[in-house]
C-alpha cells in the first residue's frame, strides 16, 4: 500500500475492477468486459506508463458489442511489481501468460496505444497463430528516434521527469503531480475511474515503471523493427492528428514536424498488410485519444470495424 504522507494521508488502493491472476508468482491485473461469447477478442496494449484505467472509454465501448480485456503490465496499477526488465520481450511473455492464465483464448485483435503498438508487434512476431487483426492508437515506431527533432533530449527530459515524479510520490508530494494529459477533455469518467486515477497518480512505482520501460525504449524498436509483414491480417492505424501545445515559433515548427512525421510512419504499419489502412484524427491528441470521451469514440468505431472484419473473414473461411 501506497501511504501518501504529506497532502493526501494514508489511503489503501480502490478495489480493482477485474481481477488479479497468477502467472507463476506473479500477479497481473485484467479487466474483462463485454460479451463472453464474443470473438475475436480485443486485448487493449497502454502506453508507457499508463495503466487499465487509462482506457475506460475505449473498453466501454467495445463492450458494447465485443468481448475487450485491459490490463495492468508489472509494477503499474494493480499489478504486482516484477524485478525482470521492463522490455518488450519480458512483457509479452507476461501478457501471454496472463491471457492462458486468466483462460482468454484467442483469436485477439490487439489495440496498442503509444509504446503499446511496438508491444503488439513484439506479440505478433512470437504468437503469430493468436492475432486476427491490429489496431494502432497513435503509436510509437521504431524509426521515430531518427527521424523527430530533438528526439534525444526530449527523451532525457521525459527521464528526468519520471524520475522526479517517483521522488515526488514517495515524499507523498500528490498535490505536484499532474494527470498524464494536459489536454482537455470532455466526458467525465465514473467515480470508481477517477478514484483509481487519483490514487495511482500518487503511487512512486507508477513512474519508476515508467522510467524503466523508457530506459528500454530502444530494445522494444528493435524487437518491433523485425516485424516485416502482417500478412492480410484487417489492421488499423490511428494518427492524432493535433498539434502539441506550443509557445514560440520554433516549437510550433517541432509540432507541425511531429504530426507529419509521426504520419508518415503509421503509413508504414498501415503498408505491412494487406487489409491495412491510416486513419488521421485531426482533432485528436495523443493523450486525448483515449481520454477525451469523443476522440476514444472515434477509437471504438475503429476497434469494431477491424473486430466485424474479422469476424466476417472467419465465416467465409
Amino acid at each position: 500500500m501506497v501511504c501518501v504522507l504529506a497532502l493526501a494521508g494514508c489511503s489503501s488502493a480502490p478495489p480493482p475492477p477485474g481481477q488479479k491472476v497468477d502467472i507463476g508468482g506473479l500477479a497481473l491485473h485484467v479487466n474483462c468486459t463485454g460479451p463472453s461469447t464474443a470473438q475475436p477478442t480485443v486485448i487493449i496494449e497502454a502506453g508507457l506508463g499508463e495503466m487499465s484505467a487509462s482506457y475506460h472509454w475505449v473498453q466501454a465501448g467495445v463492450s458494447k458489442q465485443a468481448r475487450v480485456c485491459s490490463y495492468d503490465r508489472a509494477g503499474l496499477g494493480w499489478s504486482d511489481s516484477s524485478s525482470d526488465p521492463r522490455d518488450a520481450q519480458h512483457m509479452v511473455r507476461d501478457l501471454h501468460a496472463l491471457l492462458e492464465a486468466a483462460h482468454i483464448s484467442p483469436p485477439y485483435v490487439l489495440a496498442g496505444h503509444s509504446l503499446g503498438g511496438l508491444l503488439i508487434l513484439a506479440y505478433t512476431r512470437r504468437y503469430p497463430d493468436e492475432v486476427a487483426g491490429l489496431v494502432f492508437l497513435d503509436s510509437s515506431h521504431p524509426q521515430q528516434k531518427a527521424r523527430l527533432p530533438d528526439y534525444e533530449r526530449n527523451e532525457r527530459w521525459g527521464k528526468r521527469m519520471l524520475t522526479a515524479l517517483s521522488i515526488g510520490a514517495h515524499l507523498g508530494l500528490t498535490g505536484l503531480l499532474t494527470s498524464s494529459s494536459d489536454e482537455p477533455s470532455s466526458g467525465e469518467p465514473p467515480a470508481d475511474v477517477r478514484a483509481a486515477f487519483e490514487y495511482f497518480g500518487g503511487d512512486p512505482r507508477m513512474y519508476s515503471t515508467g522510467r524503466a520501460e523508457l530506459d528500454r525504449f530502444d530494445a522494444d524498436t528493435a524487437d518491433a523493427a523485425l516485424v516485416d509483414s502482417l500478412g492480410d491480417r484487417p489492421v488499423v492505424v490511428i494518427t492524432a492528428g493535433k498539434l502539441r501545445k506550443h509557445s514560440n515559433p520554433k516549437e510550433l515548427a517541432d509540432a507541425e514536424a511531429y504530426v507529419k512525421i509521426f504520419s508518415e510512419l503509421h503509413a508504414q504499419y498501415a503498408a505491412l498488410s494487406s487489409r491495412g489502412r491510416q486513419v488521421i484524427l485531426p482533432n485528436a491528441g495523443h493523450m486525448s485519444l483515449v481520454y477525451d470521451k469523443s476522440n476514444a469514440d472515434d477509437v471504438v468505431r475503429n476497434i469494431l470495424e477491424v473486430v466485424q472484419e474479422v469476424r466476417s473473414l472467419n465465416q467465409s473461411q
